[in-house]
């Protein structure tokens, strides 16, 4: 055996004289590789070759756009391995002659939709012709994976094409300067969706027209309107429903309202005002004061989620504005005056700085982030209030039991409670509610702000153990900026709530003993502060705006 390595050494020697020795007999194979029931050729197929009985590999080979390949081997017997992203592996095993050999290969498709979408202006009249947008940077994330799935930077085509695949939830993004940012959602056999997608006015075929059997796969193709930005363009936003003389925001109009959030979020540079009109019935000064109360909650609600205070404003039309002939002492259908009680949003200003020169965050970002404002939600939902009764006074009769109640919040009040820091209120202290901006919001009571001890370490919340991933240790000679939220006397355990999160959280433990957890990791200052002032400061009060420079922390001003 003490020759074994020279034996093994000839043997490789020979396999390269097999594939590589010019003057051996070679057979051109002839390739070609398309979709299963001849719907078209498969370009970038990467094509791995077996030669058989030994499994020697020869180089990987990819097809050409026409799904073409060809190769000179020597004659025997092959192993051909096809492999392509949302394709099922196909394999083929053949005998190579001494004669040319032409293949034709065919791959099946995995269970999902081919999303075929063109990108052009949109159109202000249905026979309008409008230009292709080209030089778009579009994205896809898949939300169920969390993965980035596609980016095309400046694309140079106005098309692109993506499989959305089945059980998956997919936000698409598509920016160009000049233009407002397009979102759509798509979900492909989620939520009690065969197929739904969300932010395209029509998909060509119908859906139903279009699926295979078992509804499993099929072709949509869609017209993705671009909007130009320019001053004083409104954007209205539908069924945004008030109950009769009120203006507390309704959960339907808070669906609705999310969108004005998200449309916020995407275009950063713009500053609006929303609108807010009603129809003519009732008197004229009446509607005026209602449509600026119902125009302010609404605003209300969107600075709530996120929205800087100095991008959006509120004003009340009343019956200013009305849009169709329904004005006072004029008959008209319930659906006519509902016409006019309507919200608009109009771009009211757009940011100086150059969408080419400003960072845009990316999908994946925007989408961490809107996980995690979800995931705090979440976690409000937890809370529970514990309010213990006084013991009675001791007198000659039996004192009364000593006993603890549990008292939920309703989920329909925004409340603020004081709380202790083991979150126990004695029974007769006054609970105080606050409502801001004279919002009533159907949303779950919020948490307590981390309150700093002496000892300079920080008392959490208490909360229900959930399912988790644990926190990651900062590396020592980490360089970025990130948002410190707690320091605590001692380390806390993956199951804890705080850390059920869409951004990573980190911890670093000082000389002391003490350990701080952070969340975030970005690279640019700006990009940073906008989520420590917009999302993690909202919730955590005493949350901190951190630099590192080579592991050295400095809280940023």
């Amino acid at each position: 055996m003490k020759n074994t390595p020279l034996i093994l050494l000839f043997s490789l020697f020979g396999c390269l004289q097999i594939f590589q020795n010019p003057l051996a007999a070679q057979t051109l194979v002839d390739g070609y590789i398309f979709e299963e029931n001849n719907r078209g050729y498969l370009n970038q197929v990467k094509i791995v070759i077996y030669r058989l009985p030994e499994n020697a590999v020869l180089p990987d080979m990819f097809t050409d756009a026409a799904g073409h390949f060809e190769i000179s081997i020597p004659p025997g017997r092959y192993r051909f391995l096809s492999k392509k992203d949302v394709f099922f592996d196909h394999e083929d095993t053949v005998e190579i002659a001494a004669d040319k050999v032409f293949l034709k290969i065919e791959m099946r498709r995995k269970p999902g939709y081919l999303f075929d979408a063109t990108i052009a202006e949109a159109r202000t009249d249905p026979d309008q012709v409008v230009d292709a947008v080209q030089g778009a940077t579009i994205e896809i994330y898949n939300r169920t994976a969390k993965k980035v799935e596609l980016v095309y930077k400046q694309h140079k085509d106005a098309f692109f094409q993506h499989t959305l695949e089945q059980g998956n939830h997919y936000s698409i993004l598509i920016r160009k300067p000049g233009y407002l940012a397009k979102r759509i959602e798509a979900y492909v056999n989620v939520k009690g969706c065969i197929i739904c997608v969300d932010g395209v006015a029509n998909l060509r075929p119908g859906v139903t027209e279009n699926l295979t059997a078992g509804n499993t796969m099929g072709t949509l193709l869609c017209n993705i309107d671009m909007e130009k930005v320019r001053l004083d363009k409104r954007i209205g936003l539908q069924n945004i429903y008030y109950d009769y003389d009120k203006w507390d925001i309704r959960p339907d109009a808070a669906v609705e309202l999310d969108k004005a959030v998200r449309l916020m979020m995407d275009n950063p540079t713009i500053s609006v005002e929303l609108g807010s009109h009603t129809d003519a019935r009732g008197g004229d000064s009446y509607n005026l004061e209602l449509s600026q109360k119902r125009a302010e909650s609404a605003v209300g609600y969107i600075v709530s989620e996120g929205v800087s205070n100095n991008r959006i404003s509120a004003k009340g039309y009343g019956e200013t504005e009305i849009s169709n002939r329904c004005k006072n002492g004029v008959t008209c259908s319930e659906e006519e005056h509902q016409a006019n009680r309507r919200t608009e949003l109009r771009i009211t200003g757009i940011s100086k700085d150059s969408l080419e020169e400003m960072r845009w965050s990316s999908l994946e970002e925007i989408v961490r982030e809107e996980d995690f404002k979800t995931a705090l939600r979440g976690l409000e939902n937890q809370q529970e209030v514990k309010i213990e009764e006084k013991p009675a006074p001791k007198t000659e009769e039996k004192p009364k039991p000593k006993t603890e109640e549990k008292t939920e919040l309703k989920k329909d009040k925004k409340v603020e409670a004081k709380i202790e820091s083991k979150t126990e209120l004695k029974k007769d202290e006054k609970v105080e509610t606050k409502i801001k901006n004279k919002v009533k919001i159907d949303e779950p009571v919020r948490r307590p702000a981390l309150q700093p001890e002496a000892n300079n370490s920080v008392v959490l919340p208490k909360f229900e153990p959930v399912a988790s991933i644990s926190p990651k240790k900062l590396s020592e000679d980490y360089t970025g900026y990130n948002v410190e939220i707690a320091r605590t006397d001692i380390e806390l355990t993956g199951d804890h709530p705080m850390f059920n999160q869409a951004m990573d959280v980190f911890y670093q433990k000082d000389g002391e003993g003490l350990f701080y957890y952070f969340l975030g990791d970005f690279d640019n200052q700006a990009v940073a502060r906008n989520y420590f002032q917009m999302v993690v400061l909202p919730k955590f009060p005493t949350a901190k705006l951190c630099e590192f420079v080579r592991g050295v922390k400095n809280y940023s001003k």
